[in-house]
């Protein structure tokens, strides 16, 4: 039993505690409901008088809404002795709102029960609250606004936040992703993985504040973007990171660019560097072929020897048209356009084939004879087929079959729908197919790409397919392919023809050459042997000739030579001064000068104006007789007009 002096003892630490209180408390009577006490702290907080309080019921301060609420906490209280609200607004005497929680407990005090009702000022919290809500809405919107996706990390728990561009960039749903560093990391190439891992963790270790990593991600279609992430790393008071907030950036479309541009840079350094060979090659192979056609005219050729001749000659040419093709890709240059039928470019290719393809490799063509002539370039399209056989060769490693065919077609709107670049019209069909190892569905769209391969490094530049798709399309015509896995490849050509053409048929070395009639050309070139053959072609052929070895040799022969010069024929790319400049002053010289103005590469079209007539080198010696013959027979004075 507890004596006077020790409850009284109680009753003064209660009461201390009572008023020294940091939240509101009063004692309610349960039962008239009426407030029998208040704490110094409440008074203060409501701006009431002690006695404004005394005898209220709690709704008459505004803690409850009516009489009825108060009458319904009264009856819970009673049942369970305990209510709480954590959220009710209240009005201090001069009229400010104030939000509080509100805890009431039923005590039994002996015989007598007293209710308290404790009040907590919590308007501070519910604007802090309310700003950390109207930051993360803030945040939610920034995240939705900018392009790059936004994850969150609580280092923490390890949970994981996304925002919605996850979506709209790499397509998963938010249903699609655990939210946790686990999915993050599941996400990431596995070629890359372990270095993106540990790079964060080290920045994590050492105390670096951001965190910076490109990388390849997975997006849903299977396909893996490149991407970029910028991350600020979080620490609390002692240094410990804590939270990751970082941008994740889309780069692909942006590698692809630079990488076209990287492209484009190569191709036009290997334009240059294409023109220089292109220059070099066309300088050997001028006097080899001018040599051939002199020594075809010797009357004691024997067959043998005519025959050797003869695939020198076709070597030089195709050469020569190889030499062509490199700069019609590398420059974009159009090549010449002829009727052509592709039973004759096809049986040169059987042959090439047949001497260069592996033995285990079966030939098979089937070009029939009555096949539509075409509009070509003849080398681009021996270019174009040489190209599919060889990829069909590289498909049958262990050997197979390897078809050529071709058949004319009719294109009616029936067709239409099957390509949206097929045309109603009459088209030459060619097919090559393999019987190799077949194409993945999922490079089937890519291999037409420029610099894409699947060959092993050196094995293939990537170019072969991509030249086929430019020469076809440059033609007018639609390329498609049909392959499986383990079971070949068929790649369908077809192009434009008209039955209409006709096709120059090859003729032999041309017996009645328009021959001089001992005129004197002045020939100009700094290859000693293109001044050799072509010296002795033009003396062959009636003419008188004397040579120079650049353009300032050349001006001086003619200013002193100028009224026996009748022709003057200059190679436009020479050391000391080349053609482009010594023109000018030949003309200076003389208005009516007769010029031809040769080279192994594209002239410019400023530099062409200066003459009328050009010869592009390699040139045999028909197309130089002949020309030289045409700029003779012309009037003086309108030779080389601009």
């Amino acid at each position: 039993m507890i004596d006077t002096e020790t409850l009284s003892l109680s009753e003064l630490r209660y009461r201390r505690l009572f008023e020294a209180a940091r939240d509101g408390i009063l004692l309610v009577d349960p039962t008239t409901r009426k407030i029998v006490d208040v704490n110094p702290y409440l008074i203060e907080f409501l701006g009431y008088g002690y006695g404004e309080f005394i005898g209220k019921e709690l709704f008459e301060i505004g803690l409850l809404k009516d009489e009825a609420a108060n009458r319904a906490a009264f009856r819970e209280l009673q049942s369970v002795g305990y209510i709480r609200y954590d959220d009710l607004p209240l009005k201090t005497k001069d009229g400010r709102r104030v939000d509080v929680g509100f805890v009431s407990n039923l005590y039994d005090e002996g015989a007598q029960q007293i209710i308290q009702c404790n009040i907590r000022d919590i308007s501070l919290r519910k604007r802090a609250d309310a700003a950390l809500h109207e930051s993360e809405e803030r945040f939610k919107l920034v995240a939705r606004a900018v392009s790059d996706v936004i994850w969150d990390l609580d280092l923490v728990s390890e949970h994981l936040w996304w925002s919605d561009g996850l979506g709209v960039t790499f397509g998963y749903l938010e249903s699609e992703i655990e939210p946790n560093i686990n999915s993050w990391i599941k996400l990431l190439h596995p070629d890359e993985r372990h270095r993106i891992v540990d790079g964060l963790h080290q920045a994590i270790d050492t105390g670096e504040e951001m965190w910076r990593a490109e990388f390849r991600f997975l997006c849903k279609s299977g396909s893996y973007a490149i991407v970029q992430t910028n991350a600020f790393i979080i620490r609390d008071a002692t240094g410990k990171a804590i939270r990751l907030v970082a941008g994740l950036r889309d780069l692909t479309e942006q590698k692809k660019a630079e990488e076209h541009h990287l492209r484009a840079q190569r191709m036009e350094s290997i334009g240059t560097l294409a023109g220089g060979i292109a220059h070099d090659l066309n300088n050997m192979l001028t006097p080899i072929m001018m040599s051939i056609e002199l020594l075809k005219l010797y009357t004691d050729n024997t067959q043998e020897r005519s025959s050797i001749l003869e695939t020198i000659d076709i070597s030089c040419r195709r050469g020569a048209d190889l030499v062509r093709q490199v700069l019609t890709f590398a420059r974009g240059l159009n090549g010449q356009r002829i009727a052509l039928r592709l039973r004759t470019v096809s049986e040169e290719l059987q042959g090439l084939m047949n001497e260069t393809f592996p033995r285990n490799i079966k030939i098979v063509t089937q070009v029939p004879s009555d096949l539509w002539p075409i509009t070509g370039d003849p080398t681009q399209i021996h270019q174009m087929l040489l190209n599919l056989a060889v990829n069909a060769r590289d498909a049958m490693p262990q050997g197979g079959a390897l078809t050529i065919s071709a058949a004319n077609i009719v294109l009616d709107a029936h067709h239409l729908g099957t390509s949206h670049e097929t045309h109603i019209g009459r088209y030459v069909r060619i097919q090559v197919i393999d019987t190799g190892i077949g194409i993945p569905p999922e490079l089937s769209e890519r291999i037409f790409e420029p610099f894409f391969t699947t060959k092993a490094v050196g094995k293939g530049t990537g170019f072969g397919l991509a030249t086929v798709h430019t020469i076809v399309k440059s033609h007018g015509g639609f390329i498609s392919v049909e392959s499986a896995v383990g079971q070949g490849t068929t790649f369908t050509v077809h192009l434009p023809a008209d039955r209409a053409l006709r096709v120059a048929s090859a003729q032999p070395f041309p017996s009645n050459l328009p021959r001089g009639n001992g005129e004197l050309v002045l020939v100009v070139d700094d290859e000693a042997s293109i001044r050799t053959i072509t010296q002795k072609t033009l003396e062959t052929f009636g003419y008188k000739v004397i040579t120079a070895n650049d353009g300032a040799e050349a001006v001086a022969l003619y200013t002193q030579q100028s009224q026996q010069i009748a022709l003057v024929l200059t190679d436009m790319m020479m050391p000391v001064m080349d053609g482009a400049t010594a023109i000018p002053l030949l003309k200076k010289i003389n208005a009516s000068v007769r010029i031809i103005a040769i080279s192994g590469m594209e002239v410019p079209p400023s530099t062409r104006a200066s003459v009328c007539d050009f010869l592009p080198k390699p040139f045999s010696a028909p197309n130089l007789l002949r020309m030289v013959h045409s700029v003779l027979e012309r009037p003086a004075v309108a030779a080389n007009q601009s």
